[in-house]
């Protein structure tokens, strides 16, 4: 039998619900992996799910730069800050028009 990684976040009730709609053949592929690793669907596709949802989480907050690149920036953020005239006040007028996301 194959493990399954255990992809749970939290101790949360599992209370909502998803309806998916799929080929045939892809239902009864899904069965036979499911009972392969001995899951029933719903905990198989569930798993599969979140597993994706991790290497999408992983892949869209990592920041990849070639060496080269790298190297420049990390001595630009390394060197001392420089004044620019009227940054403190362009950042004090726009108070309230910008917004965090």
């Amino acid at each position: 039998m194959f493990a399954m990684i255990d992809t749970s976040a939290t101790g949360e009730r599992m209370t909502a619900r998803k309806e998916v709609r799929m080929r045939p053949s892809d239902e009864q592929r899904i069965k036979a992996a499911a009972a392969a690793v001995g899951l029933n669907e719903a905990d198989f596709i569930r798993q599969a799910a979140l597993h994706q949802v991790n290497e999408v989480e992983r892949r869209t907050s990592m920041s990849v730069l070639p060496e080269d690149v790298f190297q420049a920036f990390k001595q630009a953020v390394s060197a001392p800050g420089r004044v620019l005239p009227g940054l403190a006040d362009a950042a004090a007028r726009s108070q309230g028009i910008l917004k965090d996301g």
